[in-house]
């Protein structure tokens, strides 16, 4: 009887490290993919909790500033002051008699002597005094350690550290925000331009720089524009 062999043949060690060598780069492509794909996701996710926050923002501050110089006393709705931002903080605006362009504080009257304020501050705006106000003197700045403050609109600092190039160039970071207040005569919508009814006195315009406007080649802001129309 003849006996079968059977030739076997099995991996060269050259084909077993080419085989190991293709594994590892797929292995590690796919975890980059992973990485990248968890970066975006959670870079979106922080900025649309921001864009939510930024519009909700607005709302609310539309709103408080809609009311703002309304009450039994007159001049109420005569008092106003911004405090423009600058380095020092030294420069003061009286919005009465100017307008400014970059406003760090907005000030006015709720009794004789208490005010509220708004606030542009580094991570999102700030309202001083809500409900009563502050103790304040000749529309003062709030003290920003003591007096009461509700947080209008929240920035993560991680989403402000997110700059496309088109805003790394403009240097703006994302809720990147202006105030600027326009001593111009408007008319709120449901009121008609009447001899009898005098239009407000300024418009207060808040532009932000959200996630959602932003791109790779452009950078776009939401503005919002409220009539102050207690103000004569």
């Amino acid at each position: 009887m003849h006996s079968l062999k059977l030739s076997q043949r099995g991996f060269t060690l050259i084909e077993i490290l080419i085989a190991l060598t293709l594994s590892i780069i797929i292995i590690l492509a796919m975890l980059r993919a992973f990485v990248t794909t968890g970066k975006v996701t959670a870079e979106a996710s922080l900025g649309a909790q921001s864009d939510s926050s930024m519009m909700l923002g607005l709302i609310a501050t539309d709103r408080i500033l809609q009311g703002i110089g309304f009450g039994d006393t007159s001049s109420y709705g005569t008092n106003l002051k911004a405090y423009k931002l600058e380095e020092n903080g030294s420069d003061t605006y009286n919005v009465t008699a100017s307008s400014t362009d970059n406003a760090e504080y907005l000030v006015w009257k709720v009794a004789t002597d208490k005010c509220q304020a708004l606030r542009n501050a580094s991570n999102g705006l700030l309202l001083y005094g809500k409900g009563t106000g502050y103790d304040c003197t000749n529309l003062s700045k709030p003290n920003v350690t003591t007096d009461p403050v509700e947080r209008l609109i929240q920035i993560n600092d991680a989403v402000q550290n997110i700059q496309f190039e088109a805003s790394k160039a403009a240097g703006n970071k994302i809720g990147a925000m202006t105030i600027k207040v326009i001593q111009k005569d408007c008319w709120p919508f449901g009121i008609v331009n009447d001899a009898d009814l005098d239009p407000g006195k300024y418009q207060i315009i808040i532009t932000t720089n959200t996630y959602a406007a932003s791109t790779e080649t452009a950078t776009q802001k939401i503005e919002n524009t409220t009539c102050l129309f207690n103000f004569k």
